[in-house]
Parts: structure tokens; C-alpha cells; sequence
């Protein structure tokens, strides 16, 4: 624990070089007295060396910059004569103006991707994937991004998306994968499953294909296993069995349809075809059902053979989808 007060005034006097011998043997005991204070240390000298904001720091003039500011609140004009000691403000200021800056790159360091120990991966118009330093695979949908450390250093493997991936996970009993989504947490030790946030309506969907998944939200958790889907809606995880595998479609580029009906289709071709955003259903109702299977179809390949099964008009207008008689 940092059991000092002035304990990142120490520290930055270390870095800085400007450390006296009986402070440095306080802070070599401080590190010594746990594992904790080594690694806060350890941590702090990492973002002091290897961050080029941080040469600023080792150029600060601190004579210059006080007599800017003395200029500035316009002590360099008074003419009345004040007791006091400047040189312990310029003392004050020159470990608290690199303490300060240390300490934000520190915050930097643990909180910013692509600063320090986070990194991002997105996608835009393209599906692609990534291997994580645990050998775990991801493959994100288009539009979508993934932020996680980039060592999985600690006790946990921690990530963030937004959009969707389908994740490998690599199995690790000991250190458990967490992927934050939303408002729901995922958090395996080692399986397959897809996640998807809805950006139109804060919708998260889990389909697991192998092993088994924690599922938690706002309210509730539930344990997912592989053949399941889970919901994520309103606060509250409703789960489900899985009837198709097309919520993978964006993947593995297949739709199937085992006696489907068209409000199962449809369903699935705004969920996977970006083109279309909207429905609109003037048709009459109908009791057809359609068993048939697409590799990689574009969007009027599916259209033309619904047209011929369900004998309606499908039609594509402004990324809306109209289905008339």
C-alpha cells in the first residue's frame, strides 16, 4: 500500500533526479515494504521513459516560468516589500508541475487506447480480425471496435466492444476473459461465442457456440451454454435456445431457412444486410414457410428467390425493405 502522504513527490523527485539521499532511502524502503508499491513504482517509471510527452517534463524552466508568472499577477511591479521566501514556491513548483503532468500521463497510461497498456482495433466497411498476446481470436463485424490491453498483465483478461465479434477464446482457468458490451458483462474462462450491441436500441445479444458463458446485466445473470442465445433488453437477460446459426451469418457467410416463416426472414435479412435499416409490410399475411440456403448472397440474390417462394414484391427503397402483394 502507498502508506507515505508525499509518496508521488518522491517519486517524481526520483525521476527527475533531483532526489535527496534521506528521501531516496525512504522511498527505497517504501518500495520494499510490498509488492504493490514495487509495481506502482515500476508503472510510473515506464510512462516516465517511454512516453515522448514526458521529455517536456525534463525541460521544464522553472526560473523562466516564475518569472512569468510573477509577471503575470503582476508581482514584478509592486513596489511594496512582502516577507516572503519565493524560493519555496519555486521549489513547490518544480516538483508539483512534473508531479501533475506525471500523474495525468499515469491516467493516460491506464485508461487510453493506444497510450500505454490499451490498445483499439476497429472495422469500417469490412470484416476483419485480430489474434490477442493470449493467442485468443477475434473477428469483428464491419463497423465495429474492440478495445483491450495489450498484455493481459493482470488478474483478469479485460476488453470493451462496440458493434459486434464473434470471440475464440483461449482457455485460461486462471485468469478470466471479461468483454464489457453495453450494459452487460461477458466473462468466460475459455470458449466460442458472438455478442452484438444494437446501436439503434442498446440491444446486446450473446449466442454461444461452444462451452459456457456468464452472462450478466443491470438486474440479472444468467449462465448461457453452448446452443443458447441471450438478450439483453429493457435492463433485463431473457435466454433462449439458438434455432439457426445466421446470427453468424456475417462470419461464417451462409443463411439457411429450415421452414421459415417471412417474419423469420425478414428478421434475418435486416440483421445481416446493412442495406436495410427499415421495414415495411403491406403484404397480406401468409402461412408459407421457405427452407433454402445462401453462401455469400448479395442482397438482390435473396430478394429474387423470396419473390418466387412467397409470391409477394420485395423491394429496396432509400435502406428501406417493402414487402407488398
Amino acid at each position: 500500500m502507498r502508506d507515505i502522504n508525499n509518496i508521488d513527490e518522491l517519486i517524481v523527485q526520483y525521476l527527475t533526479g533531483d532526489i535527496i539521499a534521506s528521501d531516496k532511502q525512504v522511498l527505497n524502503e517504501w518500495v520494499k515494504n510490498s509488492d504493490e508499491n514495487k509495481t506502482y513504482l515500476s508503472e510510473m517509471e515506464q510512462v516516465w521513459h517511454k512516453s515522448d510527452g514526458l521529455k517536456a517534463f525534463r525541460e521544464v524552466d522553472v526560473e523562466a516560468d516564475f518569472e512569468a508568472f510573477k509577471s503575470k499577477v503582476g508581482l514584478g511591479t509592486q513596489k511594496r516589500i512582502v516577507a516572503f521566501d519565493f524560493s519555496i514556491v519555486k521549489r513547490i513548483a518544480a516538483v508539483m508541475i512534473p508531479a501533475i503532468m506525471l500523474l495525468g500521463a499515469y491516467s493516460l497510461y491506464n485508461t487510453t487506447p493506444g497510450f500505454g497498456k490499451w490498445s483499439a482495433f476497429k472495422t469500417s466497411n469490412e470484416v476483419n480480425s485480430i489474434v490477442l498476446a493470449d493467442n485468443s481470436e477475434v473477428a469483428l463485424n464491419q463497423n465495429s471496435r474492440l478495445v483491450y490491453e495489450k498484455n493481459f498483465n493482470n488478474q483478469e483478461r479485460l476488453l470493451k466492444l462496440s458493434g459486434e465479434a464473434y470471440f475464440d477464446v483461449a482457455k485460461n482457468p486462471s485468469k478470466p476473459f471479461i468483454v464489457k458490451v453495453g450494459d452487460a458483462q461477458v466473462k468466460v474462462l475459455g470458449t466460442e461465442f458472438n455478442l452484438e450491441e444494437s446501436k439503434e436500441n442498446g440491444t446486446v445479444t450473446l449466442a454461444v457456440t461452444e462451452g459456457k458463458v456468464l452472462f450478466t446485466g443491470p438486474s440479472n445473470e444468467e449462465i448461457v451454454v453452448a446452443g443458447e442465445k441471450a438478450v439483453l433488453k429493457n435492463g433485463s437477460i431473457v435466454k433462449s435456445t439458438m434455432t439457426s446459426d445466421n446470427l453468424l451469418a456475417w462470419r461464417t457467410g451462409v443463411i439457411s431457412f429450415e421452414q421459415a416463416s417471412l417474419s423469420e426472414v425478414v428478421e434475418t435479412i435486416v440483421d445481416h444486410f446493412s442495406e436495410v435499416s427499415k421495414v415495411e409490410n403491406n403484404a397480406s399475411s401468409t402461412s408459407r414457410v421457405i427452407t433454402t440456403r445462401f453462401s455469400n448472397p448479395s442482397l438482390d440474390d435473396v430478394l429474387v428467390e423470396l419473390r418466387i417462394h412467397f409470391e409477394k414484391k420485395f423491394e429496396i427503397h432509400d435502406n428501406k425493405l417493402i414487402i407488398s402483394d
